[in-house]
């Protein structure tokens, strides 16, 4: 179990921490993070503290981003209506032994950042396929 929390100390998270660094390069993921990645690693068993202070921005039919409305600290992109999958690798407290191990959306990454060795790489092309038959599989 690993522990983190935003800026402020408004939310706090703990959860079981998978040791993989996703690094999404989308442009909406490099306009919320100012403009790098969107650094985030998989949970599960995640304990949310301070939720009265979390806010969400509706950025697409499917997806909403996760903040803390008092210091605006960037936490979780999840799926609407579904649980959270991935938190912000910024709000653990312990970020020791996680590596990147995939890219999405590398047609978008800055020139200025190189890929990251032994990480898996995917298209913005890749990710909407995937997307689409996660979506389809959902519906009745």
């Amino acid at each position: 179990m690993r522990e983190g929390g935003c800026l402020c100390g408004a939310v706090r998270v703990r959860a079981e921490v998978g040791s993989g660094i996703q690094a999404c390069h989308c442009s909406q993921c490099q306009r919320w993070t100012g403009g790098g990645p969107l650094w985030s690693v998989r949970v599960a068993d995640l304990v949310v503290a301070g939720e009265d202070a979390v806010r969400t921005f509706r950025m697409s039919e499917w997806g909403e981003r996760a903040f803390c409305g008092t210091c605006g600290s960037t936490l979780w992109w999840r799926m609407r209506g579904k649980s959270i999958a991935y938190v912000t690798t910024g709000l653990l407290d312990d970020q020791s032994g996680l590596t990147v191990d995939q890219e999405i959306f590398v047609d978008h990454r800055p020139g200025w950042l190189p890929p990251f060795a032994g990480a898996s790489q995917s298209t913005e092309a890749e990710e909407m396929v995937a997307l689409a038959k996660h979506l389809e599989g959902e519906r009745p």
